[in-house]
């Protein structure tokens, strides 16, 4: 009976023995990731340069070099950006740089198009998830905001932007059945008016009110909801 309480105590042992060295064995180092998705904003007709970064879990004294993929799921023009089809992280180091340059090719201020990357696999490697680029149009004056919550016929509807010489510059309308809407325009510093009509004459006030309104950079500019009848006209300031 003692030889075998001691068998079990040196059988418990030896898991326990077992289960800490496998506890111990060191982690798998070979992984590489891209950095976090990213938005990134293109001189209007321009092109814009970026650097998109690349990083290891370890250091190694060779250079590292890894094939870059383009998703079938980005929605960019192909002709809008050139990169490179692979990226290198230096001997010695942690970090590699894939170089991008993005031209301004159908893209606009707010509905981003997409660059969707990833990397290649390889035997052996263990691979973080691809990046997300959101390539949009670059606002360098002011950035506007239109939001319109409509009644109920939304195609009674137009509005429209003048400059201070009374040129029109931005205007839009809509199909029946839309419920409300967002746009974004980059206007230069000056004087405007802001135009609203509705065709039927009773503004938005059926079957329930609703709301026009005009946003800089956290500032209200113009605002009218309800009923304005037949149009409501409003001039409003950019800049100093």
């Amino acid at each position: 009976m003692k030889n075998f309480k001691l068998f079990l105590l040196s059988l418990v042992a030896l898991i326990g023995l077992t289960s800490c060295e496998e506890e111990l064995e060191p982690q798998n180092t070979n992984y590489v990731t891209f950095e976090v998705d990213r938005t990134l904003e293109v001189t209007p007709d321009g092109t814009s340069s970026f650097d998109v970064m690349v990083y290891a879990a370890n250091v190694v004294g060779n250079d590292r070099t890894f094939n870059v993929n383009v998703s079938d799921a980005s929605t960019a023009d192909p002709s809008s950006y050139t990169l490179g089809s692979s990226v290198t992280i230096p001997a010695n180091s942690n970090v590699g740089k894939l170089s991008l340059t993005v031209t301004d090719i159908d893209l606009d201020l707010a509905n981003a198009k997409t660059l969707v990357l990833n990397l290649s696999e390889q035997n052996g490697l263990s691979l973080g998830d691809g990046i997300t680029l959101s390539l949009l149009e670059q606002c360098l004056f002011n950035l506007v905001n239109l939001n319109i919550t409509f009644d109920g016929y939304s195609e009674e509807l137009q509005w429209g932007i003048f400059d201070s010489n009374g040129s029109l510059l931005l205007t839009n309308s809509y199909a029946a059945g839309v419920s409300s809407t967002s746009e974004q325009f980059c206007l230069e510093d000056g004087d405007y008016t802001f135009l609203v009509v509705d065709s039927y004459g009773d503004g938005l006030s059926y079957p329930e009110d609703g709301t026009v309104s005009l946003t800089s950079n956290g500032t209200v500019l113009v605002e009218v909801s309800g009923n304005y009848g037949s149009q409501y006209q409003e001039g409003f300031t950019l800049g100093n």
